[in-house]
């Protein structure tokens, strides 16, 4: 199994939408096909344990950076603090959202609380979106190619907006699990 996820920043469109993601299934992708609520609920079986503030593969990871997007639409985390660490911070709004969706609030992002994030996602045209508690917060993914209706494949992570309609932000990013990279795409 890999061992990391990769965001790659864009500074222009990407050539092509995402086709490059469509049909992109592996242990080493936050991928999805078919229904959309079980994207994430695969995430504690691939990466072998929760994620958590000093557990394996919760630093420096992208899947942690997708958790925290999440966390920052809720208005649960500043935009700042989204960097791929699960930190006391994050920790912290980790409980926060845990008790507001109904589950026990241990900090720790494991099955039951993936599959609740599961639950909160739907199709909104050709992307995927997680819809927060607030009138404006969403996290948005593009899974597969945008140019085909509900494709299949490795999740690009389009946009993160905040419940007050703020930006955190708007990059090309496509999420990979458990080794983060930051890199400009090409073209």
């Amino acid at each position: 199994m890999a061992t990391g996820l990769a965001l790659v920043a864009a500074v222009s469109p990407a050539p092509a939408a995402y086709a490059a993601n469509s049909g992109a299934y592996v242990t080493t992708l936050v991928d999805g096909d078919g229904a959309v609520t079980d994207d994430f609920g695969d995430h504690f079986d691939e990466l072998g344990n929760s994620l958590c503030h000093g557990c394996g593969k919760s630093s420096n990871t992208d899947i942690v950076m997708l958790w925290q997007s999440i966390l920052a639409a809720e208005h649960l985390m500043e935009p700042s603090d989204v960097g791929g660490d699960f930190g006391p911070v994050t920790k912290t709004a980790t409980i926060t959202w845990q008790r507001r969706h109904g589950l026990s609030g241990d900090g720790m992002v494991g099955d039951a609380t993936w599959s609740r994030a599961d639950d909160k996602l739907s199709w909104v045209g050709s992307a995927v979106r997680y819809r927060s508690g607030g009138l404006f917060g969403f996290v948005e993914f593009h899974r597969g190619d945008t140019t085909r209706s509900h494709d299949g494949g490795a999740h690009h992570l389009h946009k993160v907006m905040q419940g007050d309609g703020g930006h955190v932000f708007e990059t090309g990013t496509r999420i990979h699990l458990r080794s983060k990279t930051m890199s400009l795409l090409s073209g």
